[in-house]
């Protein structure tokens, strides 16, 4: 780990850069944008996304990968699912990111290193950057979708694009999380776990629109409805 672990920088990766982010609401199926992903300088993915991917659906979802933003939580309980190194490079996955950079995130990226024993680089956000987060959301723990979007918008990005984002109010795609493909079951769960707060971080992003740095944003049809 500590050979391997390096620091992610926003500026450095995303800026002057055209970036989509796809996230695992249903709403990525409302209609086919895979060749519009696919033409972004990066395509962010998080967590399950490179094991749920099948190429029968890269209509709707492309087919890049260039960084995944994952929890380190390799678990069936948590939303990060594992973590398949030879996948991810066949899937051209260049880096991977676990936001949180507090004493949980660290212990989680121990204890990744000690389940795959390998010295592979991973990255994690730096704690500036994520103590800012957590200041926004009063110090709840942001989810690693959130945490994503706000170090886009915090970059100065030529161009970002959203879709597959509606902030835990529409179910997941089918196959991602499908204990909780029940909205009221996934509220519940939520409410259980007590370190998230979705309507915090819908409030969050719809201020960061307002002040992104970013020069054009452009949101997919449903997290547009969602806006207004």
């Amino acid at each position: 780990m500590l050979l391997s672990l390096r620091i992610f920088s926003i500026k450095k990766n995303f800026k002057n850069k055209r970036v989509a982010i796809v996230g695992a609401a249903d709403s990525v199926f409302d209609k086919k944008s895979g060749g519009v992903i696919d033409s972004y300088d990066i395509v962010i993915r998080i967590n399950k996304a490179a094991q749920v991917w099948d190429e029968k659906q890269s209509d709707y979802l492309g087919t890049k990968f260039t960084f995944l933003f994952h929890s380190f939580f390799e678990n069936n309980y948590s939303g990060g699912g594992p973590i398949d190194l030879k996948r991810f490079e066949d899937l051209g996955i260049q880096k991977i990111i676990h936001p949180n950079s507090d004493i949980k995130g660290l212990i989680a990226h121990l204890n990744f290193y000690k389940r795959h024993l390998k010295c592979v680089k991973t990255y994690i956000f730096s704690p500036l950057l994520y103590n800012k987060i957590t200041k926004s959301l009063f110090g709840f723990q942001p989810t690693v979708g959130f945490s994503t979007v706000y170090s886009v918008l915090n970059t100065e990005c030529k161009e970002v694009y959203l879709t597959g984002f509606t902030f835990f109010k529409t179910p997941y795609v089918q196959g991602y999380r499908d204990e909780l493909g029940d909205k009221k079951i996934n509220d519940e769960h939520i409410r259980k776990q007590g370190i998230h707060n979705p309507e915090m971080e819908f409030k969050v992003f719809k201020a960061l629109l307002q002040k992104s740095k970013s020069r054009k944003i452009i949101l997919d049809s449903r997290l547009q409805k969602l806006i207004e």
